[in-house]
């Protein structure tokens, strides 16, 4: 089935889906920083089940992942799980990126899709807060690790990541990313274009970032982990007190086994 300049491959079952999603496809979206509009065809693969989706990804997609992005086919492979239209606009986002510009690491594809598709607001904070509390903000070959690895971890690297993003887009200003873009271009490489863009180093920006995201959001972690810290004091009293409850209990039926009451007439006068 092709829209526009969209064609999706589907299996039976799935017609409707497959309109749905080729029509948002076919869509020229102003993608974040990229001035120059994105109108080449592609093509959507869509899969119903898992072991469709691992056949059409030779299986390497962790169980997780619900869909992926062959930029040099201009093909995207989805799997039908939760909100195939939010996972296909991210996806989108990842052939629009690596459409303008060259050997993007894997952390900047990644937040960078994260934020184009509008999933920040999905995301939160709740997952980079997580990351802190736990003591971690790993620097981007770590970043890059943990995004191939279990859901949740890669869940707080896939936020970390966009946090990275939404830095880059804050130095930008106005113009956000599109004057990065634009050197990035001109000189094919990340860390170049941050030198001629922001007059910083890949290292420089790193450890910025780093910083910024402690500062933003490390507030918050320590609230979230000294709440946990309460929670966690508060089950301990509730059990410690349910054990003395039950303790004085049984001591309670122990003193009262056997002890028979004398009855009224037994009493003395005095």
């Amino acid at each position: 089935m092709t829209v526009g300049r969209a064609t999706a491959v589907y299996w039976p079952g799935v017609e409707n889906i497959a309109v749905s999603l080729a029509e948002l496809a076919d869509v020229s979206t102003d993608w974040p920083g990229l001035t120059q509009g994105w109108h080449s065809p592609l093509t959507v693969l869509i899969a119903s089940d898992q072991s469709t989706f691992d056949s059409l990804t030779r299986g390497i997609i962790p169980e997780w992942g619900a869909g992926v992005a062959y930029p040099f086919r201009n093909t995207i492979v989805l799997k039908l799980n939760g909100d195939p239209r939010r996972v296909l606009t991210h996806e989108l986002a990842h052939l629009a990126l690596h459409s303008r510009v060259r050997r993007a690491p894997l952390w900047f594809s990644e937040g960078y899709a994260v934020r184009a598709a509008g999933e920040w607001g999905r995301l939160s904070g709740l997952r980079v807060n997580l990351a802190l509390a736990l003591g971690r903000v790993p620097g981007f070959a770590t970043l890059d690790r943990d995004l191939r690895g279990g859901a949740t971890t890669a869940g707080s690297a896939y936020a970390l990541a966009a946090t990275a993003v939404l830095l880059l887009e804050r130095m930008g200003r106005e113009r956000g990313l599109a004057p990065l873009f634009e050197r990035w271009n001109a000189v094919g490489g990340l860390d170049q274009a941050l030198r001629e863009t922001h007059l910083v180093t890949l290292d420089q920006f790193e450890e910025a970032w780093r910083k910024d995201t402690r500062t933003r959001y490390g507030w918050l972690a320590y609230l979230s982990s000294f709440t946990v810290f309460w929670m966690i004091v508060g089950g301990l009293v509730s059990v410690l007190w349910y054990s003395r409850i039950k303790r004085d209990r049984l001591r309670r039926e122990q003193l009262d086994s056997g002890w028979d009451v004398p009855s009224q007439e037994w009493r003395g006068d005095g």
